[in-house]
């Protein structure tokens, strides 16, 4: 797990070797054990290495082919690349690393070498005699990266803060993203929160040359396989084994791993399905709270218990969190409405000596985990509701508040109306209070129709390619690399994605939490863990942002409301209401708002 960079100046290269200094340092968190800068007359690659994979010098990047004609910089694991590198009888290797495999299927499939490398994965390949470089992003969206196209040429990197290192243009904030934002949390690729500055979608590639660039998708989420379901007794073991040969790959590594623990289903598989594999007792970590609501101590403990892992639980105070939270807010390259917790229990793994964690982030959006799952499978029941007409569910809307409000003034109850509204933050009409001038159009993440697919996994798409990928891998990315921690994820292993995906309503409908999952995996999960309240890995906000981070928060939104693209009025408003307990103003407005200005301070934006 690394940190990559590049410029490609198709007019004067100029001294771009200062700049590429400058983005590698900005990112010396995500790789502090190595750096490196390769060159020629139009293309400059940089790299900084986080050791994971061959530790040995041969492991530095950037790294060339053995015929000297291809150049990678590239950030990720390639879980695969061990039988892959099999199928190379006569390559002359001469590292260990999974990186000289890449270069080593470029040279024989080019283009399609995304389509044969399995992980997580962003890299770039320069090509000496064509002048071209060619890139690549992994099929779920694990591994970030963002690029600018300027006058001169193309700029990327692994995050945003080292583009800005480059570009001579102040940031600018593209209003649309910012409505967008507000929304959702994030903002859909391939767009940012700046005007100029993209990310290359999950699952595509691109190719630059000649100053033109071009850029394809190579994966498809919603071309799922045709598999037979009909005996279940096959579906549970399946399930299993593609889950635990997900786990097996992840756990391929020449330095210590461990797991996060927070005692649900999802975190407690994937231990289980560890410690089914390790010789030795698994390293597992979590957070816990003197607010006994939130806190998951006791559960994660059981699990340990169970799987005899050696545990370690952080214990996280409101005021020692409070003094810290400006040190972690300004590690984040990308702003959202999570984020902290992630890091606290990466920096307690990477401080007891560990380089990779495995977690189990995915099984609720692949194993209907949410309640937003029932709910929009409820709601196809109602579909006929939707044909009345508009103007008499607009009337009906207006004796409600809120979502519920939304809802009958949507076209229909498909996914495509559904889901912006079931993952939305501000209302749209929040955002025209807040955002006077700001334009707001959602983009639908998918591009093909998934109506055929079975219902619940039409919301599994949705999540998968909205909230997860947006939010939640952006935030396990950044946050985790900050303390220079490598996140693997078995959940999001293709093969498993695609499977789970075919399986019909019927079978995988949960009748308790995650059924289908649990029912595959017995009888390794308790009920204890199966059946106990769902609390998810969060903070309790309400209580520290009306107590101990209160005036943090109310400095920033006072700083926020200062800035001219926002209705002083309106931001203020919201506060006040928060603070009144209004149930409309939920604790994630809050949050986003601050997350929003400490991000807009961190890149200096006038």
């Amino acid at each position: 797990m690394c940190g990559i960079a590049g410029v490609i100046d198709t007019k004067t290269m100029g001294n771009l070797n200062s700049s590429i200094i400058r983005m590698l340092n900005s990112m010396a968190h995500r790789g502090p054990d190595a750096n490196g800068v390769w060159h020629d007359d139009q293309c400059i690659l940089g790299h900084t290495r986080l050791a994971v994979i061959d530790l040995s010098d041969g492991g530095i990047q950037p790294k060339r082919d053995v015929s000297g004609r291809y150049i990678i910089s590239f950030n990720g694991e390639i879980y695969n690349y061990k039988e892959l590198k099999k199928t190379f009888v006569d390559y002359p290797f001469e590292t260990l690393s999974d990186t000289e495999v890449i270069l080593a299927v470029y040279t024989r499939y080019g283009y399609d070498t995304p389509n044969y490398i399995k992980g997580q994965f962003a890299f770039a390949i320069w090509d000496t005699k064509e002048k071209e470089l060619f890139f690549a992003r992994d099929r779920m969206g694990e591994k970030p990266f963002y690029y600018q196209i300027l006058d001169t040429g193309f700029i990327f990197a692994s995050e945003i803060r080292a583009l800005l290192q480059v570009s001579n243009l102040k940031p600018k904030l593209r209003m649309e993203s910012l409505a967008e934002f507000l929304r959702f949390q994030s903002v859909q690729e391939p767009y940012t929160l700046l005007e100029g500055i993209m990310q290359l979608p999950a699952a595509h590639l691109g190719v630059f040359k000649d100053g033109h660039l071009a850029i394809k998708k190579y994966w498809e989420i919603t071309n799922v396989s045709e598999n037979d379901y009909s005996n279940i007794g096959i579906v549970h073991q399946t399930i299993k084994n593609k889950l635990s040969s997900a786990v097996m790959f992840q756990m391929l590594s020449d330095v210590p791993l461990g797991a996060f623990l927070s005692g649900g289903i999802d975190s407690s598989a994937i231990v289980a399905l560890m410690a089914e594999q390790s010789e030795q007792p698994i390293e597992t970590f979590s957070v816990g709270f003197e607010e006994t609501m939130y806190d998951e101590s006791p559960y994660s403990n059981l699990i340990a218990k169970r799987f005899k892992t050696n545990h370690h639980s952080i214990l996280l105070k409101a005021n020692e969190f409070k003094d810290r939270l400006p040190e972690i807010l300004s590690k984040v390259d990308n702003p959202s409405g999570d984020g902290p917790n992630t890091f606290i229990v990466s920096e307690a793994v990477k401080k007891s000596g560990l380089t990779v964690a495995l977690s189990g982030l995915g099984g609720d959006e692949l194993f209907a985990g949410y309640d937003g799952f029932k709910r929009f499978y409820r709601l196809q029941s109602f579909e006929t509701f939707w044909k009345y007409s508009k103007g008499l569910r607009k009337v009906l809307s207006l004796i409600m508040e809120g979502k519920r409000s939304e809802l009958l003034k949507l076209s229909s109850v498909q996914i495509a109306d559904i889901y912006p509204l079931s993952r939305s933050v501000f209302s749209i009409q929040d955002v025209k209070y807040l955002l006077p001038l700001a334009k707001y159009k959602y983009n639908i993440p998918w591009h093909s129709d998934i109506s055929m697919l079975p219902i619940l996994s039409q919301y599994s798409i949705a999540e998968l390619t909205g909230y997860t990928r947006t939010v939640l891998l952006k935030d396990t990315d950044q946050m985790s690399m900050s303390s220079s921690l490598e996140v693997r994820v078995p959940f999001f292993d293709h093969d498993l994605v695609h499977y789970v995906l075919g399986i019909p309503d019927k079978i995988k409908y949960p009748i308790y939490p995650k059924s289908l999952l649990v029912e595959s995996l017995k009888p390794l999960l308790p009920d204890t863990i199966v059946h106990r309240p769902k609390m998810g890995f969060s903070f309790p906000w309400d209580d520290w942002m009306r107590g101990d981070l209160k005036s943090y928060c109310e400095k920033s939104i006072f700083d926020l409301s200062k800035r001219n693209v926002f209705s002083e009025k309106e931001l203020l408003n919201v506060w006040s209401r928060y603070l009144k307990k209004d149930p409309n103003v939920k604790w994630s407005k809050i949050w986003l708002l601050v997350s929003l200005e400490q991000w807009l301070r961190n890149i200096n934006y006038e």
